[in-house]
């Protein structure tokens, strides 16, 4: 499977949130692979919430329409 350059951007964006999200928990909470865990899901929110925003012009809906 080959990744547009779209998708490429998204992933870097998801991968800087998870590793400002686990540098939160690791400073806060020690190392703890359920708390780890939880970061990368809650690393999948600011994604998610630019791909949901139809006038953001990298990730939002209908982007690659632009």
């Amino acid at each position: 499977m080959k990744l547009s350059e779209q998708q490429k951007q998204a992933f870097l964006s998801y991968a800087r949130s998870a590793i400002g999200a686990i540098a939160a928990v690791m400073v806060t909470a020690g190392w703890s692979w359920e708390d780890v865990a939880k970061a990368l899901v809650a690393a999948l929110i600011p994604p998610v919430l630019r791909w949901l925003n139809a006038n953001d012009a990298a990730f939002g809906r209908g982007s690659d329409k632009v």
